[in-house]
């Protein structure tokens, strides 16, 4: 059965029925359809050539997933799988993506633009958290691109899909990946795709979201050559981080790569750092060397997207978000060029957030020992408040259900019941019960 009829009905192999509607696309495996199943609308992605010679193993791999469950919320995972037929045709069934959502080569294009900084870091936090809980399953993505992300640009959230290639760390099914996005031991066929390979297409991805052109397509990048000669130069055999501290050969072209330019010193320090770091040569031996395993994990990426989060302050000159860099003496604004002073400050369990009015205060901010996860990403414990007769005057509302304890410069221990308002004044500290945790404005 090639392709599907609309208004036909199909079973899973658990007996489920699934209706066929309208064809949404068709790509290089398969074809895409809107179907009616359980009850709601739903995506069916149907193999309508089976999958070759892999096409038994395929399935199989398909049906373990099936079984596992989705690592997150963010991912359109396969729901349920149809049997194969004679001639190899299968499918399975997986959430259909809202209207909001729009593919992220658009954004890459400039055809579809964030609303914000805060959208774009969103956007970059979800994908990594999304696939550090794929690689705590033992699973690796192994086709890591463009192509598998679907962004709201007003949120920032996201939807992974095209997740038939996800396999066990160590098993493949025959992929290799998309070119730009491999890592260069993929490349030379030194090693199959893996976790390892995931967290280096992990980077370029992050890049991209950020800044817009390719970590390694710059001066470098050779149009009059053998097409396929120059992208093994520039993305296997010699690749050189467009920014990278120590050899500049591959530095931006400014009539070609303005957004890198642009965006490259906009960005605080720290982030910055891990990305040298994540593109260092070390990490990119296209013999697939043992320095592959020490690639940026997602957790170290979370941790650094956070803080970059916690930097994103409101210019009191122009009113537009721009960076705040602790490491820096004096602060300038990105979009009008002044100058500004330090706002206050609350420094907790190793953090400096700046406190504006407006902001909320994460919960895994306020406790010593928590994360940034995909399950708290968005989960606010404190909002920073104006007061309705004196607008200058701020305050640390407590959004959580513990008592958290106010302690004056004086040594005065005063109480903060869930709802209460700490005043955000230089000395205060702020016990939040939460790990002993123990927080300073300043």
């Amino acid at each position: 059965m090639a392709k599907l009829k609309e208004g036909i009905t199909i079973l899973t192999t658990d007996g489920e029925q699934v209706t066929v509607g309208n064809e949404l696309g068709e790509g290089g495996q398969g074809i895409v359809y809107q179907v009616q199943f359980r009850g709601k609308p739903h995506a069916l992605k149907w193999y309508a050539h089976g999958c070759g010679a892999n096409s038994e193993k395929f399935w199989r791999n398909v049906r373990d997933n099936v079984k596992k469950g989705s690592p997150a919320p963010m991912f359109l995972w396969p729901l349920a799988l149809t049997d194969m037929d004679a001639d190899g045709c299968f499918g399975y069934v997986m959430g259909l993506r809202p209207a909001e959502y729009k593919d992220f080569d658009l954004f890459l294009l400039n055809r579809v633009q964030f609303s914000s900084f805060a959208a774009i870091i969103r956007a970059a936090m979800q994908i990594t958290a999304g696939f550090r809980r794929l690689h705590n399953m033992g699973l690796s993505y192994q086709d890591l691109n463009d192509g598998n992300f679907f962004v709201n640009p007003a949120t920032g959230e996201v939807l992974i899909c095209d997740n038939d290639n996800v396999a066990a760390h160590g098993s493949n099914l025959g992929i290799q990946g998309k070119p730009k996005y491999m890592a260069p031991e993929v490349v030379s066929l030194a090693k199959l795709p893996d976790t390892y390979s995931d967290r280096f297409s992990l980077a370029v991805i992050l890049f991209l979201l950020l800044f817009r052109d390719h970590p390694l397509a710059g001066r470098a990048d050779n149009p009059n050559a053998n097409p396929e000669q120059n992208e093994m130069n520039l993305y296997c055999k010699k690749p050189v981080f467009i920014f990278d501290p120590r050899d500049e050969s591959n530095r931006p072209d400014p009539a070609v790569h303005r957004n890198a330019l642009l965006f490259w010193p906009l960005y605080p320090s720290g982030i910055r750092r891990l990305f040298i770091r994540a593109f260092s040569k070390p990490l990119m031996d296209s013999t697939g060397g043992p320095e592959r395993q020490n690639r940026v994990t997602e957790k170290e990426w979370l941790k650094e997207l956070s803080v970059l989060r916690e930097q994103l302050v409101r210019c009191p000159s122009c009113g537009e978000k721009t960076f705040f860099d602790p490491e820096d003496e004096e602060h300038e604004c990105i979009n009008c060029g002044g100058k500004f002073a330090s706002p206050p400050v609350l420094k907790v369990a190793g953090r400096v957030i700046p406190l504006q009015p407006g902001r909320k205060l994460l919960a895994y901010e306020l406790e010593q020992n928590a994360e940034p996860d995909v399950g708290n990403l968005d989960t606010a414990a404190a909002g920073i408040v104006q007061n309705k007769n004196n607008p200058s005057v701020w305050g640390l509302r407590n959004m959580t259900q513990r008592t958290w304890h106010k302690i004056t410069p004086s040594g005065k221990d005063e109480l903060v019941p869930p709802g209460s308002v700490v005043p955000v004044a230089r000395g205060l500290k702020i016990d939040f019960a939460a790990d002993k945790t123990t927080g300073v404005i300043e």
